[in-house]
Formats: C-alpha cells, sequence, structure tokens
C-alpha cells in the first residue's frame, strides 16, 4: 500500500514537472518570437536609414555638381577682329586654345601688338595680365606671353596667351605625343610635324603633314622663363625622320631633316653665309638649308634653318651605301678612333659601326694610313704621298671657306666632316653649321686659323696645294660681292622674323622696334665689313707665298 502511494506521488510531481517545462518552453518560444519581430524592425530602420542617406548623398552630388557647374571656368574661344584692330589686323584671326595655350598666329606683320581681343567664357570674372578685360573693349600689350585667368567663387584656370605675327618665314610644327618636353640629347620622341610654306594662304601643296620621330642633337640647354621664372627648353637644334620620304620646301625626297638653331649667332646668317661660299665652291655637295620659324608643341622658339642631314644618299653625300662618312669632334660617338696628326677623336658617322667591328677597323685603317702618307718623307710624291689618299679639290675648298670665315670650329675641333666613295679618296666636307665665324666674338680680321691644324699645316708644306690655294682664293676673292648681296638679301628676307625671334630669346637689349631694328643692321654691317677686311688680309698673306 505505501509503496503504491510512493508512485502516485512520484507521478503526480512528474505530471506537475512536464507542466512546467510546457509553460517555459512557451516562454522562451515567445523572446524569440519577440526578437524576431525586434531584428525585423531594425533591419527595417536601418533600410529606412540606408535610403535615407543614399538620399542625402544624392542630393549633395547633385548640389556639388549644381554648384561646380555654377562655378565652371572655361575659356570658348578667343580672337582678334580687324573691326576692333584696324591698324593691326589686316583678317579675323581666330586663336587655338591647346591645353594652358592660347597661340594666336597673326597674318600680317604689326607695328606693335597693342590689341583688343574677343573672348567667350565660363565664370564670374576674366582678367589678363592681372586686369579686368572686357571682350571687344579692353586692349593689351601681347609683345610677350601673358597671363589670362578666368575665376569663379571656388575655382579658377590659367592660360598662357602668346601672340606670334607672320614673319613670312616657312612654319615648322612640331609636335610630340603628349607635349612631351624634348629633354633628353639623342633620346627618339614621336610625334607629328606640319610644314607651312606660307602661313597666310595655306594653299593646296603648300601643307607638308607627317607622324614623326624626332630627338635633340647636341647637348640640350635649359633657360629661365621669363613670365614665371620657371625653367623651360633653350633653343635647342632638332632632326626629325617624316614617316614617308618626302621633298621638303625645295629639298631633295628624303626622311630625314635637320633643324639648326643659330642659338648664339645674333644675325643668324653665319651659317647661311658659309654655304653661300660651298654653292660657288668644287665641294660635290653642301647642304641646302632655309630659314623657318619652328613652332614646337604650339609655342614659338624661334627661327631656324631647316634642311638637309648628312647621310650617304645620291641626293646628299653620295657616298654609297657602302661608303664612309667620318666627323672629327671633341665631343666624339662611341664609335671613335684616334690618328697621331688628327688633334681630336673621328667619329664613324656611316655606316652604323661598333668599335672593332670590320667596317670600323676599315675606316679606321683608311685614316691611319692617310695620316702616315701626309707626314711621311716623302709625302710630296704625287703616287706615293698625300695625293694618292686626299681629294685636293675639296681640301682646298673646304679650308678656304672655313678660313675665309675663320670657323674656329673648322681647325679640326668640332663638326669637321670627311667622306668617300668605297675605294675612293678621302673628301673634305659637307659644309656644317658655322655659328663660331665671321665675325663671332668680334674675332680679328687677321689671323690663321684653319691652317694652324696640323694637317692643313703639312698640306702647306707642299707647293702644289699651296699653288692650289692661291688659285681658288682669287675664285672666291672675285665672287666677294656675290656673297655680300646673298647677305644682304638674307638679312631683308629675316627683317620681320628678327623681332620675333628677339621676342622669345632677348637677343638685344632693344626696348623698341626701331632700336631693334637699328642694332640688328649695325650687327649685319659689321659682319660684311670683317668679311671684306678678312678677304683683303688673306689676299696679301696668300700673295706673300
Amino acid at each position: 500500500m505505501r509503496k503504491c502511494l510512493f508512485s502516485v506521488i512520484a507521478l503526480c510531481c512528474l505530471l506537475a514537472c512536464s507542466s512546467e517545462i510546457d509553460d517555459l518552453k512557451k516562454d522562451i518560444a515567445d523572446l524569440e518570437e519577440q526578437a524576431r519581430l525586434l531584428q525585423k524592425q531594425q533591419d527595417s530602420i536601418k533600410k529606412v536609414n540606408d535610403e535615407t542617406q543614399q538620399n542625402i548623398d544624392k542630393t549633395q552630388d547633385e548640389i556639388d555638381k549644381t554648384l561646380w557647374d555654377i562655378n565652371k571656368v572655361s575659356l570658348a574661344y578667343f580672337e582678334f577682329l580687324h573691326e576692333d584692330n584696324p591698324f593691326q589686323v589686316v583678317e579675323d584671326t581666330r586663336c587655338e586654345i591647346a591645353g594652358d595655350s592660347i597661340v594666336c598666329w597673326v597674318s600680317n606683320i604689326m607695328p606693335n601688338k597693342v590689341l583688343i581681343p574677343r573672348f567667350s567664357y565660363e565664370g564670374k570674372s576674366l582678367t589678363i595680365d592681372g586686369k579686368p578685360a572686357e571682350s571687344g573693349v579692353t586692349s593689351f600689350d601681347f609683345g610677350k606671353p601673358l597671363k589670362l585667368t578666368i575665376s569663379s567663387d571656388l575655382r579658377t584656370k590659367d592660360y598662357e596667351v602668346y601672340v606670334y605675327s607672320y614673319t613670312g618665314l616657312p612654319v615648322v610644327w612640331l609636335t610630340t605625343a603628349k607635349m612631351e618636353n624634348i629633354s633628353v640629347s639623342e633620346k627618339i620622341y614621336q610625334g607629328t610635324v606640319k610644314i607651312v610654306e606660307n602661313a597666310r594662304t595655306r594653299k593646296p601643296g603648300d601643307v607638308i603633314e607627317d607622324n614623326v620621330k624626332v630627338k635633340a642633337v647636341g647637348p640640350v640647354s635649359w633657360v629661365e622663363s621669363k613670365n614665371d621664372g620657371s625653367d623651360q627648353l633653350g633653343k635647342n637644334a632638332y632632326r626629325f625622320t617624316l614617316n614617308t620620304v618626302k621633298p621638303v620646301l625645295d629639298g631633295p625626297t628624303c626622311a630625314d631633316w635637320e633643324l639648326l638653331s643659330n642659338a648664339i649667332d645674333p644675325t643668324l646668317l653665319h651659317t647661311q653665309a658659309g654655304f653661300h661660299f660651298g654653292n660657288i665652291s668644287n665641294l660635290h655637295f653642301t647642304p641646302t638649308f632655309h630659314f623657318a620659324d619652328l613652332m614646337l608643341n604650339e609655342r614659338y622658339y624661334g627661327t631656324y634653318l631647316l634642311g638637309d642631314v648628312i647621310d650617304y644618299t645620291r641626293e646628299r653625300t653620295d657616298v654609297g651605301i657602302d661608303g664612309y662618312i667620318v666627323k672629327i669632334d671633341a665631343s666624339a660617338a662611341k664609335a671613335n678612333f684616334k690618328t697621331a696628326h688628327i688633334e681630336q677623336p673621328v667619329s664613324v658617322v656611316y655606316p652604323s659601326v661598333t668599335s672593332g667591328d670590320d667596317e670600323y677597323r676599315n675606316v679606321s685603317n683608311i685614316l691611319k694610313t692617310a695620316d702616315a702618307a701626309l707626314f711621311s718623307s716623302n709625302f710630296t710624291d704625287a703616287d706615293e704621298g698625300w695625293q694618292k689618299y686626299l681629294d685636293m679639290d675639296s681640301f682646298v675648298d673646304w679650308y678656304l671657306i672655313n678660313e675665309i670665315a675663320k670657323n674656329e670650329e673648322g681647325a679640326f675641333s668640332a663638326d669637321c666632316y670627311m667622306n668617300m666613295k668605297r675605294d675612293g679618296k678621302l673628301r673634305m666636307g659637307p659644309l656644317w653649321k658655322m655659328e663660331k665665324s665671321f665675325g663671332y666674338d668680334e674675332s680679328s680680321t687677321s689671323g690663321f686659323v684653319i691652317k694652324e691644324a696640323k694637317w692643313f699645316d703639312r698640306l702647306f708644306q707642299d707647293p702644289i696645294f699651296v699653288a692650289k690655294v692661291k688659285e681658288r682664293f682669287t675664285h672666291f676673292y672675285n665672287h666677294k660681292n656675290d656673297i655680300l648681296k646673298e647677305i644682304d638679301a638674307d638679312a631683308y628676307y629675316l627683317r620681320n622674323a628678327i623681332p620675333e625671334n628677339n621676342n622669345k630669346w632677348e637677343v638685344f637689349e632693344a626696348y623698341t622696334l626701331s632700336e631693334l631694328n637699328r642694332q640688328y643692321k649695325n650687327e649685319v654691317t659689321a659682319m660684311k665689313s670683317w668679311l671684306e677686311k678678312r678677304l683683303d688680309w688673306l689676299n696679301e698673306e696668300f700673295s706673300k707665298m
């Protein structure tokens, strides 16, 4: 009986516990449902918050864009009209906006550059040279590059305004990819070129356009900008290769062309005067060059000489594909050698060689053999001496032209070239740049320079060479007036280019156009006077020999 009672009590306890567990489970389920509803409400609130933030961000972006558009600063166009500038501009000139540069090429010569521009822009205000500008009303002196600034409440944008007069010269527009500076010597840069023979008419056939590879020739110089004191490229020499062979100006159909800078010659005439002598000489080839204005990456870089390069082709040195061209220069290329009596290293210009290869050894042996023959004991022997190896006509005329010009680099110092056809004789030439000549640095009209080079000093010890020099000097002396006329013609041709070149490089310290013209005329007169005196001095000296 007692056992049965205990079982009933235990069963009652179990039933009571089971009921409590069910209640507990129900409570847990209720809590879980409440948690789920809370999470759902939280997710809903977060979604609303995210959408609200997105709307806020979108609204802010729209506000920012609206403010940006309201404060937009840009130049739509910039021009000079004849009606605003009746005494300066012959025809309306729309300028080119290239990045942060405004390039204006006025198609006539102007007595000055005080001009009234017209323009359209987006922004709150526009100033030129720091002064408020009103389109079609305010005048400015664009003789130097001026800064144009467009401002709004939040932004400013600066442009540099360049105004050039048409000088009457051909124009070379040379532009590198992404307008990259040609800052490393001999490095190849990709680009384009446009050569305009007549900047005013641009008739069919007047414009040459092509892709090019371009490089700086010689050391790259830098100068301080007159505008903001920053470094800018100096007046460097360049060489470019067209994508397809074309005749440039009246030159041969070729791909390679040179731009000589004449950077240290205030007259810009010295090299061309040397070439005028070359054109009446017995030299088999004298380069043809034309004065031209260079626009490098949309900016004016002054007056250059555009013309031939020195290569092996029939139209130029004509040494044939198996011939040789060498250069005597203190700054020699890697593939160079020395002889016993040539003062500076001799570089192989053509063909392309490496030190020690067969062609290098061949041309080196040719020069060394000629050097040995010239300084041998029987050097005057016509069959075994120097005449066996050296072409007399070219050596005589090359010598005389450089001696007349008193070209200090012609004393086998720099840019002295020799060439030869395979199995032919060594020929002097071609002539090359002659900036340091014709009275450069106020040099004296007396004294021998080229004759002091060891090879020419030795040649003057042969009466046959001296007789030929005297004969050929008479030829050049008798053409003195022709050369002086050529110099006058070149100076007149450059009369409108000189002010532009001077504005860029400040060759002369002149504050007015008339003062500049006077100083330039004096330089040309001094050059001609120097040449006449030099010819007279040489005439007297050669007559004594």
